[in-house]
């Protein structure tokens, strides 16, 4: 698995006025978005190592998705285990599959596809992801196919960690908050917006303000400032996080599952041997 990328790294992408760079040997990750000159995704460096915080460049693919508690959930009859990733949590944090080494399928001036085989090296069941990165005049599209390729159903929390340059103002849609205690961890409850959180549905700073939660959605299509991000319908969840808008960037991330998923009945996706889920995204500007 890789441990630090550039710009060098990437596959570059283009078409109108959108560009995109995607490094297939760092969890196939689409690591710059950039529209009419200007980053849209938080910058990347040539001298920048990302081995210690991988989560904040890019869109890293996450798999299972946030934290699962102390490493172990229950599936079918049988204990598994991760391995903690999160020490000050006591937990697995975000997956592995954000610093695997994804295989180039097909490239061209404006479209790249790339698939990772898992057979057990980061998660305890097969399965494959296949991702396709398109970027043309109206915007950049991906699309994220998991197929189970087990003989087992296969359970699976799945969030796209999309981290955009702080804006003056984002959109949210969002319904309530899965309520967590002091080290982030889901209480099993969920609770209502607070009166800042009820702002992320009409238009909210983020810039010196603290925004952090797991939400439940109640739509498909984020605003981060004249940037639209729409993702399909099969995504539940909303997270986000922007290191207490100090750091001028803000996550933005659609979910499917909910945090500590796998540990809460009905909070995780199965996929049947054979079995393919296909989840969407696109960027477009206003």
């Amino acid at each position: 698995m890789a441990n630090n990328i550039n710009i060098k790294d990437c596959i570059h992408i283009s078409s109108g006025k959108w560009e995109a760079g995607v490094c297939a040997r760092f969890g196939g990750n689409m690591i710059y978005l950039r529209y009419d000159g200007r980053d849209v995704f938080r910058p990347l460096t040539d001298e920048e190592l990302i081995a210690k915080n991988p989560y904040i460049q890019g869109s890293p693919i996450l798999l299972p998705a946030n934290r699962t508690y102390l490493g172990k959930f229950s599936f079918e009859g049988v204990d598994y285990e991760l391995p903690i990733t999160e020490p000050r949590t006591n937990s697995h944090l975000h997956g592995l599959v954000h610093r695997a080494e994804f295989e180039l399928l097909s490239v061209s001036a404006s479209e790249v596809t790339l698939r990772y085989s898992n057979r057990g090296e980061v998660y305890p069941f097969k399965f494959d992801i296949t991702v396709t990165y398109s970027v043309s005049e109206n915007g950049v599209s991906q699309k994220y196919v998991i197929t189970n390729t087990d003989s087992k159903n296969m359970p699976y929390t799945f969030c796209l960690h999309s981290t955009f340059v702080e804006p003056e103002e984002f959109v949210m849609p969002v319904k309530c908050r899965q309520e967590h205690d002091d080290i982030d961890i889901p209480t099993g409850r969920f609770v209502p917006l607070t009166e800042q959180e009820e702002k992320y549905n009409t238009g909210s700073p983020s810039k010196n303000v603290s925004v952090c939660g797991y939400y439940v959605s109640a739509g498909n299509t984020a605003r981060i400032d004249d940037i639209l991000y729409t993702v399909s319908d099969n995504f539940d969840c909303w997270i986000t996080y922007n290191a207490r808008g100090l750091a001028g960037y803000t996550c933005i991330e659609p979910q499917a599952g909910l945090v500590n998923g796998l540990n809460i009945e009905g909070g995780c996706r199965i996929l049947a041997p054979g079995e393919s889920e296909t989840y969407t995204t696109k960027y477009a500007h206003i």
